[in-house]
C-alpha cells in the first residue's frame, strides 16, 4: 500500500476522483484512436501511392502497344487501299485477250474482204465486216469457224446490198 503524506482533508473527493478516472480513460482511448486513425491514413497512403505506381506503369505499356498498334493499323490501312485499287484495275474492261484473238483473225482475211467496225470489250468482240464478193464471204466465214481465238461465234445480222456487197457481223466470245 502507498503512504500518502498528504493531509486527508486535501485528498479529492468521490465525484471528482469519479469523473477524473472518466477523464483518464477517456484520454486513453481518445489517444488509441488517433494513433489508430494515423497507422490507418498512413496504411491507406502508401497503399495508393503503390496503386498510383502500378497504375501508371500499366499506362506506359498500354501507351507504348497503342503506338506500335498505330504503325500496324497505319500498314493495314495502306495495304487495304492498295488491294481495293488492285479490285478496281482488275474488274475494268481491259479487252486485252479480245484484242489478241481479233488481230490474229485480221491478219487472216482474205482480199475483197473489209473490216468497217470493231466493238471490243471484256465480253467479247462486235465485228462488222463488207464483203464484194460471194467468194470472199466464204472464205471469211471459214476463216471465223476455223479461228481458235474464240470460245464461240454468233452470227448477228447477214445483209446484202447491191451497191456495197454482202454485211456480215458477227458477235465473237474469247476462250
Amino acid at each position: 500500500m502507498p503512504i500518502n503524506l498528504l493531509p486527508t482533508d486535501l485528498s479529492p473527493k468521490g465525484p471528482v476522483v469519479r469523473i477524473a478516472a472518466l477523464v483518464r480513460s477517456v484520454a486513453v482511448i481518445s489517444f488509441s484512436l488517433l494513433l489508430i486513425t494515423g497507422l490507418g491514413i498512413s496504411a491507406f497512403f502508401i497503399v495508393n501511392s503503390l496503386q498510383i505506381k502500378n497504375l501508371n506503369s500499366a499506362n506506359e505499356e498500354l501507351k507504348g502497344s497503342i503506338k506500335s498498334l498505330e504503325v500496324t493499323e497505319q500498314g493495314l490501312v495502306l495495304v487495304r487501299d492498295r488491294l481495293g485499287k488492285v479490285k478496281q484495275v482488275l474488274a475494268q474492261d481491259s479487252g486485252a485477250d479480245e484484242t489478241a484473238g481479233l488481230s490474229k483473225f485480221i491478219t487472216q482475211v482474205p482480199s475483197g474482204v473489209e473490216m468497217q467496225e470493231a466493238i471490243i470489250s471484256k465480253d467479247g468482240v462486235e465485228t462488222t465486216f463488207l464483203a464484194t464478193a460471194s467468194t470472199s464471204l466464204v472464205q471469211l466465214m471459214a476463216g471465223v469457224i476455223s479461228q481458235e481465238s474464240f470460245k464461240s461465234v454468233e452470227l448477228v445480222s447477214f445483209s446484202f446490198n447491191p451497191n456495197a456487197g454482202y454485211v456480215v457481223s458477227f458477235n465473237l466470245k474469247t476462250k
